[in-house]
């Protein structure tokens, strides 16, 4: 081969290259009539609704650590009966209604038992002057995770008939009131052991615990359930019922050892997958110092939440010195779904009254995944920004994207109406009920209210 042949094949080779990289992530013309769009995923934190970080206050009073779309907050049953058969409601209407300005929804627990109780009672003063048995217990003190002031409190004897029956008429009343309602992203299986976590020094035979669990179950049958999951008899029965379920003790080695695959849990069925079909809720065990001077791992507690899956983290790590927090946002990040549209094709034109048919590349890069189902529609956008014409793609359901990636083919038609002309084509994953986009993706694409501008289509 003569030195011509040879520089010209290797120029031919250059260009090739060049052209590959600068096409590589903007439109390109991958036929004469198709268009295919490629997308970068961006690192930016923001909040979607479903997954990622919780902020731990009843009502809103300034900026998160980090975005969130779940408040999280935990009542006392005597807050909400003072008297019986009276219910003060405006401890949850309250926070519904002020979550509800800035696009969050509400989850809570109701404790019947409270080691941080600022007095002697947490279920209500009523309920023992009629007679419910009763244990007096002293906790609190120097070590926060045993409760705040070390003072004399009391906890119902659960198996009383007395409590069964009145607590019972009370979860009857609160799902009556607040089953269905869209703005509550779940609520713990609570009513049971200190804090509702299912812990007391004080068991209670199985009927007994399965009928307090049958209390949520019973009255609860559209709002999401969370089980606590120190009881493992109890896990294992919440979760055949379709329940998600929540850890509070996150960091602490044993409560890392004493989990799926441990002794204690392995009668409960199928709880290493539970988080295909519920969510899963961590809480950390105390703030971060508190995790340190006892020499716990904070990184293991991250990869902790993130090889189990984890939907929603509670924000009680307190102070997190700022080395640490750029992992702890990336964390975050990741926690619940993350959904990445990585590439869009259809063809570079469509003749009015035909159907345009869109292949779609997704990417979920959370650990997790989405429970409540958005439809996903495709829009068509003109030059003044007005939506002309969209369609819901029923038949694609988000809720099955698993980590990992999808393909998706979609489709929409145009209107035989439509003018001709250059049109932008649109995406979304709205909410059914308001049929308003509501789930961003991270990717550089330009969006406005969570509507993506994706790609142009002609339509002839």
């Amino acid at each position: 081969m003569n030195i011509w042949c040879m520089l010209l094949e290797r120029s031919t080779f250059l260009v090739l290259i060049a052209t590959m990289c600068s096409t590589a992530w903007r439109p390109t013309n991958a036929t004469a009539t198709e268009v295919v769009t490629n997308f970068r995923e961006t690192d930016e934190t923001f909040a979607n609704p479903g997954q990622g970080w919780m902020t731990m206050r009843r009502l809103p009073d300034g900026p998160g650590r980090f975005p969130y779309s779940v408040a999280y907050f935990r009542l006392n049953w005597e807050e909400l009966e003072p008297v019986e058969g009276q219910y003060n409601w405006r401890l949850i209407d309250e926070p519904l209604a002020a979550w509800a300005k800035r696009e969050a929804r509400i989850a809570f627990r109701i404790m019947t038992t409270n080691a941080h109780s600022k007095g002697y009672y947490c279920s209500p003063k009523w309920l023992f002057d009629a007679g419910c048995k009763s244990f007096e217990y002293v906790a609190g003190g120097a070590d926060i995770a045993s409760g705040g002031a070390r003072i004399t409190r009391i906890e119902p004897d659960y198996g009383d008939p007395l409590y069964l029956e009145k607590h019972g008429r009370f979860i009857k009343a609160l799902a009556e009131r607040y089953d269905g309602n869209p703005q509550i992203e779940f609520l713990d299986i609570g009513s049971y052991g200190i804090w509702g976590e299912w812990h007391t020094k004080h068991p209670q035979p199985w009927p007994v615990r399965k009928q307090i669990i049958d209390m949520y179950l019973n009255g609860f049958r559209k709002t999401q359930l969370a089980s606590m999951s120190d009881d493992a008899e109890a896990l294992a029965y919440a979760l055949a019922h379709g329940t998600g379920f929540r850890r509070d003790g996150v960091g602490s080695p044993w409560h890392e050892a004493n989990w799926i695959g441990s002794k204690k849990y392995a009668h409960v069925q199928g709880f290493a997958d539970q988080w295909k079909r519920a969510p899963v809720v961590f809480e950390w065990y105390g703030p971060y110092d508190y995790l340190i001077e006892r020499g716990w791992s904070f990184d293991r507690a991250l990869e902790f939440m993130a090889a189990n899956h984890v939907t929603f983290i509670n924000d009680n790590v307190g102070k997190v010195p700022p080395d640490q927090m750029p992992k702890l946002e990336q964390f975050t990040r990741r926690a619940g779904y993350r959904f990445v549209l990585r590439e869009v094709s259809h063809p570079d034109s469509i003749t009015r009254g035909e159907s345009l048919t869109v292949n779609t590349k997704w990417s979920n890069v959370g650990v997790g995944k989405l429970y409540r189902r958005y439809l996903l529609e495709l829009y068509l956008v003109d030059s003044t920004g007005a939506v002309v014409c969209q369609q819901e793609q029923a038949e694609i359901d988000p809720t099955g994207w698993l980590p990992g990636d999808q393909t998706v083919a979609a489709g929409l038609r145009v209107p035989t109406r439509l003018q001709t002309g250059l049109y932008t084509l649109g995406l979304a994953l709205v909410e059914p009920t308001s049929r308003k986009p509501a789930i961003r993706l991270a990717i550089d694409a330009p969006q406005t209210d969570r509507l993506y501008r994706l790609s142009s289509v002609r339509v002839k």
